[in-house]
């Protein structure tokens, strides 16, 4: 493997999906016709794939160790001697300058935003991650950072109810990465991940339970109060199905411990997905 394709494959472009939660207030502000709007959500997005990519090779520089003991991530670049240390290390500096430059062009709060991502992550991966429950709680909290940027990059007022929703279906998402974690590597679970060792399979459907049910009541609650369509309750059975399908995946398909290549993977997903989103879509502009 070469070392630009080496560093390309530890930059994690798979999960850039993620990013895309950037684009929720620019979609549910209605602002998709404005070219500025669109511009500095794009820049926004941007930032964090820079800032997301130097957090990956920092984590897989730091968990090296860990994912050479791990039945997948052994083959990780750095993990498997593909791209050295220092490489990473001077990519990653890189990374992120940029991601802070591009976050500086757009203001002061989304700055700001990018700045306590970057800290989270960093806590994270110098050892936070070892802490059972905490270590969830970040990784949500780095999915909701992203709507807060994508608001403040347009900037809009965006609905609180959608802030939640962000944080519990990520919370939800995060826990079921663990129970994966946990029911498949067995044995090895904790020498992969240390906070583990404080989970049990029962406790993780117990908080699995209580976050998603929480999810969907909050997104029900905001299609019914949305300052500018009452209509998207209409979205709620496409919403429905979407968090069935990947529970149904997770529990009786044993999918995996990824949700981006749960995603990928899965058609049912995709189409439910791109149907959701053209229905917002269509129900947003239809009042404009």
């Amino acid at each position: 493997m070469s070392g630009a394709r080496a560093l390309a494959v530890s930059c994690r472009p798979k999960q850039w999906i993620k990013n895309g939660l950037v684009f929720v207030p620019l979609i549910s502000s209605a602002s998709l016709a404005s070219a500025g709007a669109a511009r500095h959500s794009a820049m926004a997005a941007a930032a964090f794939t820079l800032l997301a990519s130097a957090v990956y090779l920092l984590n897989d520089i730091t968990d090296r160790d860990y994912d050479r003991a791990h039945p997948t991530k052994k083959m990780r670049p750095i993990a498997a001697g593909a791209l050295s240390v220092r490489s990473a290390a001077f990519a990653s500096m890189g990374f992120a300058g940029a991601a802070f430059w591009l976050a500086a062009v757009l203001g002061g709060k989304v700055l700001l935003v990018l700045g306590l991502y970057a800290l989270s992550n960093v806590g994270y991966s110098l050892g936070l991650r070892k802490e059972p429950v905490l270590d969830v709680l970040l990784v949500s909290a780095g999915f909701v950072m992203r709507p807060v940027a994508g608001a403040y990059a347009i900037p809009v007022r965006v609905s609180a109810w959608l802030f939640v929703v962000s944080l519990l279906l990520s919370l939800s998402l995060a826990l079921l990465k663990r129970r994966a974690e946990l029911v498949g590597l067995e044995d090895q679970a904790v020498s992969h991940r240390p906070a583990l060792g404080g989970y049990s399979v029962r406790f993780l459907d117990q908080l699995i339970s209580i976050v998603t049910g929480a999810g969907i009541m909050s997104y029900a609650l905001y299609t019914f109060q949305s300052e500018h369509s009452e209509a998207l309750v209409a979205t709620l059975p496409l919403f429905l199905y979407g968090v069935f399908r990947y529970l149904y995946l997770v529990y009786e398909r044993a999918a995996g411990a990824s949700p981006e290549e749960i995603f990928l993977k899965d058609r049912a997903l995709q189409i439910d997905a791109a149907l959701y989103l053209a229905a917002v879509v269509a129900i947003l502009m239809s009042k404009y």
